[in-house]
């Protein structure tokens, strides 16, 4: 790549410096026509060939040089931004056109061509900007909302950047189809790539989680409540994913989306907003305080002697004395204590008979 960027440089060069040749030659043999002196007109033409191929030079490495540079600025430009400024520009050229054309008809040249091409430099560069820093509001008023990249967030509305750990979990979807996550969710393409290095892994559970991530994102794009964006800005000097992920929240003055507890509690050190998706299905779980009566069917034998464990509706693990033996089978279970931990909620209860009076004090209230 490296090479065929040098050879084509090289070739501009020496077209620029040709056409620069040709006219500097022409430039010297109109001159030596003008003087009339004949003797000197092949020393002329000469003179001018050999200056046109100095001036070419340079010119053409200066313009080389401007090429490269706009190209490794460009590298780091978003593609959507590119598309939206190109968009922005046409807008404005048509716009100077309609403005401008009518004077150009009816006025003089000599005003009306510089303040046409003011008029249209003008309302190109505007064109430019405003499709850079709307493009992506633009693209969705369209109809492009979850199919096309874009960077651009919505106003009145905070952003979520989505990591790797939340498509995952796969109850994202539901989240965003229920209506409680309001604004566009942002997916780094480095996110894609980590899930992409998971879903082509060769341990059978990794892949599993790649892909259900892979699908996740997927039907993410198809949900028409749903404003994703998919952005190409990445933070070569940082290596780690989650640092990228906490980086680009704060730049964004983003939310960051995520069930990752510990990267939860970095990116809120650093004064980032998390939204963690096992904090919100603590906080929705039913209420279950102690002397509350379930009836939880024992799936396997718990660690200590005589333990059971359950199971309840929404995954809360629940360790019964006095179920072992029973599995498979369906009981009454009187609340004895809870545990709360980062990882979830874990109910203690005991084995009663549907009939047995409740051992601890009833609950009373105002």
């Amino acid at each position: 790549m490296r090479l065929r960027s040098t050879t084509s440089g090289i070739a501009l060069v020496e077209t620029i410096r040709l056409a620069v040749v040709v006219l500097a030659t022409g430039g010297a043999y109109r001159l030596s026509l003008a003087t009339g002196d004949g003797s000197e007109d092949l020393l002329l033409v000469l003179l001018g060939a050999a200056v046109g191929y100095v001036i070419g030079g340079v010119i053409g490495r200066f313009a080389v040089g401007r090429i490269d540079a706009a190209e490794r600025r460009l590298r780091s430009v978003p593609a959507h931004s590119l598309l939206a400024g190109a968009i922005g520009a046409l807008v404005g050229m048509v716009m100077a056109g309609a403005v401008t054309w009518p004077i150009l008809v009816f006025g003089a040249n000599v005003y009306t061509v510089p303040i046409a091409l003011l008029v249209l430099v003008v309302l190109t560069i505007v064109g430019i900007r405003v499709g850079v820093s709307r493009g992506g509001d633009l693209l969705r008023s369209l109809g492009a909302t979850g199919r096309l990249p874009v960077s651009t967030f919505s106003g009145g509305h905070r952003a979520k950047v989505v990591d790797t750990s939340v498509l995952i979990d796969g109850r994202l979807v539901d989240v965003c189809r229920s209506g409680f996550l309001e604004g566009p969710l942002i997916v780094p393409q480095f996110v894609l790539y980590e899930l992409q290095g998971l879903a082509d892994a060769g341990d059978p559970e990794r892949r599993s989680r790649g892909r259900r991530g892979l699908d996740v994102l997927t039907s993410l794009q198809r949900s028409s409540g749903v404003a994703l964006e998919v952005t190409d800005v990445d933070y070569p000097a940082i290596d780690a994913v989650d640092a990228k992920l906490v980086a680009m929240a704060k730049d964004r003055g983003a939310g960051l989306l995520t069930v990752d507890g510990n990267l939860g509690r970095v990116a809120e050190v650093q004064g980032v907003t998390v939204l963690n998706l096992h904090t919100l299905a603590d906080h929705l779980r039913p209420p279950v305080i102690p002397g509350d009566r379930l009836e939880v069917r024992v799936l396997k034998p718990g660690r200590e002697k005589d333990q059971g464990v359950g199971y309840l509706a929404d995954g809360t693990m629940v360790v019964i004395e006095g179920a072992r033996g029973r599995e498979g089978s369906q009981v009454t279970a009187e609340v004895t204590s809870i545990l709360n931990n980062p990882q979830g909620r874990m109910v203690f209860a005991t084995v009663v008979r549907p009939d047995e009076p409740t051992r601890l004090q009833p609950r009373i209230t105002a």
